[in-house]
């Protein structure tokens, strides 16, 4: 029997890119016919509730140790365990669906840790195992985020080996680095005589130092891919060139995946990324597995039934029906480089007006995780004209979402041919987001009703969101930042009217690593501007095909076509399982 065990913080609650991923593993039919059991294993968060809410509005709780609830005599299971360490246990199994089809689900089983008590000899001596086996100095990191998953393994092969049969071949899944000290035990463990049938596997959805340094260095992606391709580099790491970063747990964490079998990279960039942190990693051990996306067929009237929607929206708020529609569905993270959105509106507003066409730019994206309550979007919306104005402070703007609506709404007070609403909400609908919403409207609406996607990130190790468009005859707008974009161009081709790649480090290979290190905030500033100044008559060269069914159709049906290559069931078949395969 082969059992799949993916460590991670989105055991329960889909937060991000991680949670996406698993939901395309799972429920992906190559997955399912490959692994016979998957288990999901991370912390237990919150404590408030009934025990039978512990694993979400899709899980069945079958034993709670911190309620003492059981459902089928489940104690003498785990009671054991949590008495050697002071824990409790939650376990249980969670439906968890393909995101584009419901009908497309798997019930998981699911294991949470409640370690907030656990005994601190257990910890400490965990703790030195780290240390003596792999040179992790724990006693640097007091960050609770390094000490919860720390503390997670410490019982991680005893709950596993009373569950599992010791002739079953069992893959550890680290997604992140969460899951590496739990995987970093198994290692240990199978070093001293342990469990041989096991294999350890590094799931790179992003590397957390190069993350850390994109955001915070004024060059951003332009310096730091420019750095990391430059042909004097000469082998040299991260650290050599932007300096130590043993302070920072991830970095240590994530260096130590050369210990692993398998390093999982999503994308091309990521595996270079994962060289330049730890150049002792073994080439052999990194597979470029990339991401998937959840394919959802439409018919052509389906196409236009969604643009009408989002063109009636534009109607209702601001008075026009527009020729074209351009979205951004994302995270609120600095990462997505939001402000090359607003140059490419100003860019593509000049030469839309110059031809009478206007457009109509909707960003989605919010800081409040589970959006504003319902009551509180419809309030903004009656007394001030929310989303199209916005007022400081909860429920409207908070934090970074203040200097997003600034640009939106100085884009807005000059633009002639397009203009642009931020809703700061979760949602595409009219009970979140207020009776102004097209009635029977959803959020797949701004996916499959969208001539364009932006998606001009300075770090994105993949990036499915600004893909999915395509499936639908939308224009993907990506960076070359995106790790997708290596992907994207292996299946549709250069030149595709499926998707637009910028490639904002293109022009710096005649600067010295120093030169690049140097790069400041002007600079770079004008160097996205001018990018996006050439690429922008060209992005919209693609996009007037919308203007017309006929192309429109036929855009639709080629990428219909070519986009099962780019579906989970597709890449779990041809990436992952050919790795998992000969393990």
């Amino acid at each position: 029997m082969r059992t799949g065990i993916h460590i991670t913080h989105e055991a329960v609650q889909k937060i991000g890119g991680i949670g996406s991923v698993i939901a395309g593993l799972l429920t992906s039919d190559s997955y399912k016919h490959f692994f016979d059991r998957s288990i999901l294993y991370g912390p237990l968060f919150n404590t408030d509730g009934p025990a039978t809410s512990r694993l979400g509005k899709d899980g069945v709780v079958l034993y709670s140790g911190i309620d003492n609830y059981d459902t089928e005599k489940y104690t003498y299971i785990f009671s054991p365990i949590e008495k050697k360490y002071n824990i409790s246990i939650v376990y249980g199994r969670r439906m968890i669906v393909n995101e584009s089809n419901p009908g497309l689900y798997t019930n998981t089983e699911t294991i949470l840790v409640h370690i907030n008590n656990i005994k601190t000899e257990a910890v400490d001596k965990f703790k030195f195992l780290l240390w003596e086996n792999f040179l992790i100095q724990s006693d640097r990191y007091g960050d609770w985020d390094y000490e919860q998953y720390v503390r997670i393994a410490v019982p991680y092969t005893e709950i596993l080996a009373s569950m599992i049969s010791k002739d079953d071949l069992v893959f550890h899944f680290s997604h992140e680095y969460m899951g590496m000290a739990s995987v970093l035990k198994v290692i240990a463990d199978r070093n001293k005589g342990g469990r041989k049938t096991c294999r350890t596997v590094f799931y790179a959805h992003e590397v957390s130092t190069a993350r850390s340094i994109v955001e915070n260095i004024p060059g951003r992606d332009i310096s730091f891919y420019g750095i990391m391709r430059h042909r004097e580099l000469g082998g040299r790491s991260i650290e050599d060139v932007f300096g130590d970063r043993s302070d920072y747990y991830r970095n240590e964490l994530v260096k130590r995946t050369e210990h692993l079998d398998h390093i999982f990279a999503v994308s091309d960039i990521t595996a270079r990324e994962l060289k330049f942190l730890n150049p002792r990693i073994d080439d052999k051990k990194i597979h470029v597995v990339y991401n998937g996306i959840f394919l959802k067929k439409i018919s052509f009237e389906a196409k236009k039934a969604a643009r009408e929607t989002l063109k009636t929206y534009c109607k209702t708020l601001l008075n026009y029906s527009p020729d074209l529609i351009f979205t951004h569905v994302t995270r609120l993270v600095s990462s997505k480089g939001l402000w090359r959105d607003i140059m490419l509106l100003g860019e593509l507003d000049e030469l839309m007006a110059a031809r009478s066409q206007t457009g109509f730019y909707v960003l989605l994206s919010t800081l409040i995780g589970n959006g504003r309550p319902a009551s509180e979007a419809s309030r903004m919306e009656r007394e001030y004209g929310w989303p199209v104005l916005h007022k400081e402070g909860w429920p409207d703007l908070v934090g970074m979402e203040s200097e997003v609506y600034e640009d939106i709404a100085r884009f807005n007070a000059k633009s002639k041919a397009i203009k642009a609403v931020f809703i700061n909400q979760f949602g595409f609908n009219r009970h979140s987001c207020g009776m102004r919403i097209p009635e029977n409207a959803q959020w797949i609406d701004l996916r499959i009703g969208s001539d364009a996607e932006f998606g001009m990130s300075v770090y994105e190790p993949f990036g499915i969101a600004q893909i999915e468009t395509i499936q639908f005859g939308g224009l993907a707008v990506l960076s070359d930042a995106c790790g997708c974009s290596d992907l994207i161009r292996s299946k549709f081709g250069s030149g595709s009217d499926c998707y637009h790649v910028i490639d904002f480090t293109d022009g710096q290979a005649s600067a010295s690593i120093n030169e690049l290190m140097d790069l400041d905030g002007d600079t770079v500033s004008e160097t996205e501007q001018e990018k996006i100044k050439n690429e922008a008559p060209v992005i919209l060269e693609k996009l007037e095909s919308s203007l017309s069914d006929i192309v429109l159709e036929d855009r639709l049906n080629r990428a219909r076509h070519k986009s099962f290559e780019i579906d989970w069931d597709h890449i779990v078949s041809k990436n992952i399982l050919k790795v998992l395969n000969k393990s």
